[in-house]
């Protein structure tokens, strides 16, 4: 009997456990097991959401000891959430301990350790691997992050956290890979979003992945690209229910290996779809759960919180996803141990993976046909509003101020017409210049620049601009360094203690003739460089989006800047403080403007002095204007601005919103927005510029992001908004970041995030009038043009004087006409006078000898008659005589006047 009481009590006590385990949030339960391992429950504290798609933070503090994640165990259900994440933090994102949207982290550090949806099951991490957190590391806080679906009310919802006290010889980490480049036109199929970047790193193996994406997400894939072989990482279905999936195999990836991407995606909806958080809007992430060997310090402790890599995002090895095998389309097929899934609007995809890893698979045909009719779909979208150009080439030229005898309205479809085009309706060009850019007016120079003398560390073009003579183009790059995550914390603070200044000059002179390289300068001065500015007196404006700070130097002295703006390394949205500057245009009185619009969404004023003036902009609100765009002075991301003083314009590129925004000058008072596309075809707008010295307001852009096929250069009337032109380069510009156009606006620039110095930037020039067609073209004319008035006063001026002579002949000859008359009538009584028997002057009037000297008068067109009347001289038929006579002299007066 007491052993049975014993048992049962033993029993009893077991059981209590168990429920503490299980039932109390945020607590930790240290009761140890045979493995050492534990068990944290960090759960919601019956939380009430209070609007859809609410994003909600949980924070729990770590006991003071070392420890180690080794597994999760979901508390949730997709009945209640559509995702989780949970995070390792230096710091929480809020003082509270549940609070809802904003961010999970701040300080210096932190790490996604698991994630979760759609009922994805627990999960184990493999031996001698874990996330090593608490005492020693920098991570002292777990925030779990949940994104409720719908309102919910008392939600207990959270994560279960396995725990070790004993260290395990190799660390994870997650690589957070993918693109914010979406863009799904209506009722589009196969749409594809590449991503793709380079390793730079320590060894690590790839052994869990999870995909993500919304509900027109087909399939997610990784790959890895070594000495130009691809191997599959993962290929995964996002409807599947999402978490960490282990793969069969685990992918090494070295230093200097490649790794590349995508998603592919069908909008069978009548709306476009775009990036958002929402289960509206579309993602496009891959995440990567890696190990590595950390490095251990001098008394052979291992060294936390330098992961190798935490993210590989948007597409910065274009050519690499020609690689991407025909089968990445192809969903892969459903473990028997994925139930059946919810489809519609209120699923939010997420991923699981492709059992079969790290080798190629063979596509079927209906894979090929599918791969066909995507590459049709996608040559389409390239090949969209070329048929014919919606520009009159006239205005474009008036515009510009040139003769539109000058240059060449040369449309150049190389790729479909090989050797001659039609456009217009009656018109053929022959084309003497193969290189004519599509559509027309300017051609690419492809002997500039010298890439020989270019520095062969040219990186990522962050700003380019002509000084005032136009015969230098500064160059402002980032060397080796690429703008990822891992420079920066949750707060947008660089992480400096860890990475210094670029080491390579980052700022080039490129003479804009022969393209060779004049000077370089800026070693280990900048960390991550953006804007790049000349005013008037020849100051050179950057901004550095890692530092928070606009400089400005002298031209005698580009080694200390003679005006900052700015705290350093402090991002803030005071009048004193900058959060990532994008770009500045100054004013001739020195008085200049800044696009803080990475995170603050406002273009602030500052006098000659750098003190503050006024500011304008605010952040989206959700709330949309009647033509679907967001509010007036609403951005996201004020990528760009430029000013026209003359006519106090001052534009700025809207970009994510996808369109540009034109304010007054001196007021801030919004003017209008300028769309280069039509709605469904409209892409991201990186880079504007005006050219001053032309007649109006001549503004050019360029287009970027992924989901633009074919990035443009646009030239815009800005005070109208009218799109004159548009034009691309042969081959396609890859990734545009900002555009210099000389004063003129004859020679246009570009710059791109390149990965060489081969293709980082592009010229570009009217076409010459050598490769004028011979046939004549229409012309129209532009009252408001400067030349056309100047012409109409000319030809007013010789005109009036022709129009006066004119006049004065016809007075004169009305007043003969009328003598003539007179004289006619005289004549004809006198001829009835004469052939009366009483008249005594019959006979002599009668003698036609007496008018022939009028024939001296004559000017040759009578001659006929002239014959007519020596017949009559000849004949002895008087009685046809008189009437001759008198016919004859009438019609010569009149001949002769």
């Amino acid at each position: 009997m007491d052993n049975f009481r014993f048992g049962t009590t033993i029993t009893v006590l077991n059981i209590v456990l168990g429920l503490l385990t299980i039932t109390g949030y945020n607590h930790a339960a240290s009761v140890k097991s045979k493995d050492e391992l534990f068990n944290i429950n960090i759960t919601m504290p019956n939380y009430n959401t209070t609007q859809e798609d609410q994003y909600t933070f949980l924070q729990y503090e770590l006991p003071d000891e070392e420890l180690t994640i080794v597994g999760y165990s979901p508390l949730i259900s997709m009945n209640a959430a559509h995702h989780m994440l949970t995070f390792a933090c230096t710091k929480p994102g809020s003082n509270k301990r549940v609070w809802a949207s904003g961010q999970a982290c701040t300080g210096n550090e932190q790490l996604i350790v698991h994630g979760w949806a759609r009922n994805a099951p627990s999960m184990n991490l493999p031996d001698d691997v874990g996330f090593p957190v608490g005492r020693n590391t920098p991570y002292k806080y777990i925030v779990v992050n949940i994104h409720y679906l719908s309102n919910i009310v008392n939600d207990k919802s959270g994560n279960q956290l396995i725990m070790s006290r004993k260290p395990r010889k190799y660390q994870a980490g997650v690589m957070l890979a993918g693109t914010s480049q979406i863009y799904l036109k209506a009722k589009a199929h196969s749409v594809r979003t590449p991503f793709s970047c380079r390793y730079n790193g320590p060894t690590i193996s790839i052994f869990a992945a999870r995909v993500h994406a919304h509900q027109w997400a087909r399939v997610n894939s990784l790959y890895r690209v070594r000495d130009g072989v691809i191997t599959q990482i993962v290929k995964g279905d996002p409807q599947w229910p999402q978490s960490f999936y282990p793969l069969s195999t685990a992918v090494e990836i070295q230093n200097d290996d490649y790794l590349v991407g995508q998603c592919v995606y069908d909008n069978d909806d009548d709306q476009i779809v775009r990036v958002g958080p929402t289960h509206k809007d579309e993602m496009c992430n891959v995440y990567a759960m890696y190990s590595y060997e950390p490095t251990k310090t001098a008394n052979g402790k291992q060294k936390t919180g330098e992961v190798p890599i935490r993210s590989c995002w948007d597409n910065e090895f274009s050519s690499l996803i020609n690689l991407i095998p025909h089968d990445s389309e192809v969903p892969p097929r459903k473990p028997s141990d994925i139930g059946e899934t919810r489809s519609g609007h209120d699923t939010h995809a997420e991923h699981v993976m492709n059992p079969t890893i790290g080798k190629h698979t063979s596509s079927t045909s209906d894979d090929d046909q599918s791969y066909d009719d995507y590459m049709d779909e996608v040559e389409n979208m390239r090949h969209r509003n070329r048929g014919s150009s919606p520009y009159d080439i006239n205005k474009v030229l008036s515009h510009l101020g040139l003769p539109d005898y000058e240059y060449v309205d040369a449309q150049n479809y190389d790729y479909l017409l090989p050797t001659h085009l039609t456009y217009g309706k009656e018109q053929t060009v022959k084309l003497h210049n193969a290189k004519i850019t599509s559509p027309n007016l300017y051609t690419c120079v492809e002997t500039w620049p010298d890439v020989k003398s270019l520095p062969s560390q040219l990186g990522e073009i962050g700003g380019i601009t002509l000084n005032k003579a136009n015969d230098e183009l500064i160059v402002f790059h980032r060397g080796t360094r690429k703008w990822e995550t891992k420079y920066f914390t949750g707060n947008y603070r660089f992480r400096n203690e860890a990475y210094g200044p670029i080491d390579d000059d980052v700022l080039l002179h490129v003479d804009t003739r022969t393209g060779q390289t004049k000077a370089r300068w800026g070693a280990k001065m900048f960390y991550m460089p953006h804007g790049l500015t000349i005013d008037h007196a020849g100051n050179i404006w950057v901004t550095d989006i890692a530092m928070h700070q606009v400089f400005m130097f002298k031209p005698n002295d580009l080694l200390h800047p003679a005006l900052t703006i700015g705290e350093m390394f402090q991002p803030g949205s005071g009048p004193t403080q900058l959060c990532r500057p994008a770009d500045v245009a100054v004013m001739k009185n020195g008085d200049f403007f800044v696009a803080d619009g990475y995170c603050n969404s406002r273009i602030i004023k500052f006098n000659r002095k750098g003190e503050y003036i006024t500011e304008w902009g605010t952040p989206m609100n959700g709330m949309r204007d009647d033509d679907g765009f967001p509010l007036p002075n609403q951005w996201n991301i004020v990528h760009s601005i430029a000013l026209n003083e003359d006519a106090q314009l001052l534009c700025g590129a809207d970009r994510e919103n996808y369109r540009i925004q034109c304010f007054n000058s001196k007021t801030g008072e919004f003017q209008r927005q300028i769309r280069v596309e039509g709605k469904d075809n409209i892409g991201p707008i990186y880079a504007i510029e005006f050219a001053p010295n032309t007649n109006g307001t001549v503004l050019f852009a360029v287009t970027g992001g992924a989901e633009t096929p074919v990035k443009k250069v646009y030239m815009i009337d800005a005070r109208s908004g009218d799109i004159l032109t548009s034009f691309d380069s042969d081959p396609h510009l890859k990734a545009p970041h900002d555009i210099a156009v000389s004063s003129n606006g004859r020679e246009v620039y570009v710059g791109e995030l390149a990965s060489s110095p081969a293709n980082a930037l592009h010229k570009f020039e009217l076409s010459k009038r050598k490769d004028l067609p011979t046939q004549a073209f229409s012309k129209r004319i532009y009252l408001n043009d400067k030349n056309f008035r100047t012409s109409l006063i000319i030809m007013a001026f010789f005109a009036i004087p022709v129009l006066l002579a004119v006049i004065f002949g016809c007075l004169i000859r009305i007043r003969n006409l009328r003598k003539l008359r007179r004289l006619n009538t005289f004549l004809s009584d006198v001829k009835t006078n004469s052939t009366a028997p009483t008249s005594v002057l019959g006979d002599w009037m009668n003698r036609r000898k007496g008018f022939e000297k009028l024939d001296q008068c004559s000017d040759g067109e009578n001659e006929p008659l002239e014959n007519d009347l020596n017949d009559d001289i000849n004949s002895n038929d008087e009685s046809k005589a008189p009437p001759t006579v008198n016919n004859n002299i009438a019609f010569k007066m009149g001949a002769s006047l």
